[in-house]
Formats: C-alpha cells, structure tokens, sequence
C-alpha cells in the first residue's frame, strides 16, 4: 500500500510493506505481523469493539484478543526494533512521525487515543500502571515458554483485560505460607519430637511395675524423617485419623472384645504389700497373690458414698454397666463386713489404672509409671477400662459432640494447615512460592483459595475412605488440585 501521511495508522497490512516518513526505507512485511493478524481473524475467541474517529467519523471494528494467548503469539514473531515502540503500544503496525502533537491533541478525556500515531517520547501511557506489580514470570512462564512482559508494554486492548478490577498480590498464597510456618512452629514447640528415622525404634526401660516387681519393659516408638513430632501428637493436633471422624465399626467392635475380656477378670491381691490390681485370673501368677473372681479392685456399692447408687441392682451383671463410683482414699477404713474377704478388694491400694496408649488408643491396666514411659494418658481416678474412653484422649482438640460418637469432621480441612515436620514444610513452601503464586497472579485468588481448599478437602475425605487408620497431615491434595489447574492451562494454551 502507498504511504500516507504521517500519524496515519496502517489498518490493513496484508501483503504490501510497510514504510516509515523520513527514513526512506522500506521492509517486506514480516512473520510477526501475519501471525498477529491471523491470531486475531482466526483463533481467538473475542468481541467485537467498535471505535469511532472523532475527528474523521470513521467507524472502525476490531477483536478484543485473549489476554494470554495474545502476550505468548504476538511477541515470538515480534522481532523488528525500529517498530518496537509504537507496535507495543498499540498492537499493530503504524507509522511513527515526527510532527509534535500537543497532549490534548493526541489523547481524549478517557486517555485513549483519538489519531492512529504512535506517542512522542515522553508521553504518559494509554493507561495508567504505576504500582502493578509485573506478570508472566516465574515456574509457569517457563513451563509456557513465555517472555517477560510488563503491562505498559501491552497493547491497549490486552492491558484493559489484565488491569481492570485485578490485582496480581499473591495474597492468598503469602497468607497459606505464613499459616503454615506458625503452625508448625507451635507443633514443635508444644508436642515431643520424634526420633529421625524410617523404621519404628525400641525403647526398654526397668520400671517398679504395677505388681510391685522391677521389669524390663519395652515398646516401639513411631519415628519421622521429616523432623517433626510422632504420629500420636499429631492425631491429637488434628490430622487426618478416621476414627476421630467417624464411628469406626472395626474400632467399636475391638473395644466390645476387650469389654468382654474385662467382664471375665478379678481382683488379683497381693496381701504381703497390700497392694491389688485387676487382671485375668492366668495373670495373677504371683506366689503372694490371690484372686477374687467377680470382683473390682475399688469398686463395690460398699465403697460409693453417692446416695443415687445405693440400688444392690446397679452393682449386678457386665462391669461396664457398673456406677462409676470409685472408693476414695479416706474411706478405706470406714468399710465394715461380716466377711473380711469379701473387702480386701476395697482395702488395698490400686496399683494398676487404665492407660491409653499407641495410635488406637488400646487401653491397659498398667502403673502411672509405666504409662508415662509408653506415652499413654493414664487415668488415676478409674478403676475399669470400660469407663474410661481412650478415642478421646487420642484424638483431643475439642473432644466429641455426644460421649463414643466421634465427629471431627473438621479434620477434613485441618490437615491441609499441618505438616510433619521441617523438611515436609519446606517442600510445600517451594511448590507454594513457585506455582501457587504464579496460578494466584493468573487466576485471581479467589478462584485459586476455591481449587486449593476444594481440592485439600477432596483428597483427605478420599485418603480417610482408602487408608482410614492412617494418620496424615499435608496439603498434598490442596497441591495436586493447583498441579491440575496448571496442567489444563497447558493444555488450553499448548501450541
């Protein structure tokens, strides 16, 4: 096409070149600019816009490109720098003159501009930027190919798109890395840490067990190579433990067969030291030892001073349907019978409480001692397993709803917050401050804060369905959820 006069945009550069006034050279025209107009004629999903001159009347119309698409396809073919400039600017090839216009003459009250001339030095912008932070860098940008491009170097069109009620701020992904970091400091400020390792290690200890016998006892400690605490501290922080979400029938049903094994024991007595402890009648082995069957070592309806349990009814059948009403201390010597034998279990001093201990909460009649050495909760005011319930001590936080009915379904979302350990934490803040932020800046954080929590919930009621007694912490499934998103983003944008 001929050349115009100067200030005039080429709206229509198909095949011919491209001149510039006072230059006197001439180009063919280049790759970029048939990429750019077919990108615009042929692949792009956009609007119509139509602009009136307002000093000629023209109308004109033309597509709004899509933001991203358009940053990646108009600058790879993008490569002539005396256009760079006024392209930039614009979004296509124009004429660059030297006639000096005045800033009213060139720009309209709305800051667009009004003639087809690319801006004189100095010039502000179209469109205001001051304070964006810059988009298109980071993880996502390389996986994508993409440049470096800030938003003043734009066109009108696609700036309008990005700047417009959006603020590119990680805020959401600054607020879960903080959430996270404070998190696992006051994790490992409060709870014990475990020993660094990938298989369970044994602990053995010579303790005055509840048989008045020095022992050696032992069990196996869980361990954790993310530098963090146990298993155990952390169920009872909140990770994902199935028992404490729902009522687990295979739980309930062992805590039936130890029930039944209690009905079944005695009160074994060892009169020497005065001294009693309930167990099964195979266990009461010592030779100073003697076993009252159908007897609870200090409980009986002599020794419960409550008036609402006097009822000789209540005292009958299963012990776990028995009054909690342990004897207190002071009234040991108060108890009177016809039959000496028949109070000794009353008399003699509890040696044996139970004690919850492990990842299912087993309970056991131990001394507090060694419930302290197997980190258990030790329950020194209870004389029977079966009134006493280890679920909740396991689990803690704010305990349950109704008593043996567990209801943390908040442990759904919890989980997604905690973290194993150090090394586990540094990992997810990587990943965080690389593609959450980069997603964030794409997206939006809304829409981002919905596909991490939507996603953290999904994968740990999924993991509570698969491995249901295995306690887990993360945001794994917060973080597969963003991978997703990054993945269809690819695929949408893949060329």
């Amino acid at each position: 096409f001929p050349p115009s006069k100067p200030g005039t945009v080429i709206n229509n550069p198909a095949t011919e070149a491209v001149g510039f006034s006072g230059t006197g050279r001439y180009t063919t025209q280049s790759s970029w600019n048939q990429k750019y107009h077919t990108m615009r004629s042929d692949k792009l999903k956009s609007d119509v816009v139509t602009r009136t001159n307002e000093h000629t009347g023209n109308i004109s119309r033309s597509q709004r490109p899509n933001a991203f698409t358009m940053m990646k396809n108009f600058y790879d073919g993008y490569k002539d720098p005396n256009t760079r400039e006024a392209t930039l600017r614009h979004g296509r090839a124009v004429r660059p003159s030297t006639k000096k216009f005045a800033d009213n003459e060139f720009f309209g009250h709305d800051r667009t501009v009004l003639r087809g001339t690319a801006p004189r030095e100095g010039l502000p912008d179209d469109i205001h930027t001051d304070g964006e932070r810059n988009i298109g860098e980071g993880f996502v940008a390389d996986i994508l190919d993409r440049e470096y491009v800030t938003l003043d170097k734009l066109p009108p069109e696609v700036r309008k798109q990005l700047r417009v009620k959006f603020d590119n701020r990680p805020y959401f992904t600054s607020w879960v890395m903080f959430v996270n970091i404070v998190i696992l400091i006051i994790t490992l400020c409060t709870q014990r840490i475990a020993p660094v390792a990938f298989v369970e290690k044994r602990y053995t200890m010579q303790l005055l067990r509840h048989n008045l016998a020095y022992e050696t006892v032992g069990y196996y400690q869980s361990t954790n190579f993310w530098i963090g605490p146990d298993y155990q501290s952390l169920i009872h922080l909140g990770a994902k433990y199935s028992p404490c979400m729902r009522k687990d029938s295979m739980y309930y049903k062992k805590i039936r067969e130890d029930i039944e094994i209690e009905d079944a024991s005695g009160c074994c007595i060892r009169q020497d030291l005065n001294a009693c402890w309930q167990s099964a009648k195979q266990d009461c082995t010592s030779n100073f030892a003697k076993f009252q069957e159908g007897k609870v070592c200090g409980l009986a309806k002599e020794g419960c001073q409550q008036v609402e349990y006097n009822n000789a009814s209540l005292w009958t059948g299963p012990y776990s349907t028995w009054p909690d009403c342990p004897i207190k201390d002071n009234y040991q010597d108060k108890i009177t019978s016809d039959d000496p034998d028949d109070t000794l279990n009353l008399k003699c001093e509890v040696s044996a409480r139970p004690c919850c201990i492990g990842l299912q909460g087993e309970c056991v009649m131990v001394s507090q001692d060694e419930c302290k050495f197997r980190n258990g909760f030790f329950h020194e005011n209870q004389t029977l397993c079966s009134h006493v319930s280890c679920i909740s001590d396991i689990c803690g936080l704010s305990g349950f709803l109704f008593p043996d009915t567990p209801d943390q379904f908040y442990r759904a979302l919890l989980p997604t917050f905690m973290h194993a350990g150090v090394i586990h934490l540094l990992i997810t803040l990587v990943f965080q401050a690389t593609i959450l932020r980069d997603m964030e800046k794409f997206a939006g954080w809304w829409r981002i804060g919905f596909i991490y929590f939507a996603s953290g919930i999904g994968g740990t009621m999924l993991s509570a369905i698969l491995i249901p007694y295995q306690p887990e912490v993360g945001a794994s499934g917060a973080l597969y959820g963003i991978l997703a998103a990054l993945i269809v983003e690819v695929v949408v944008n893949w060329k």
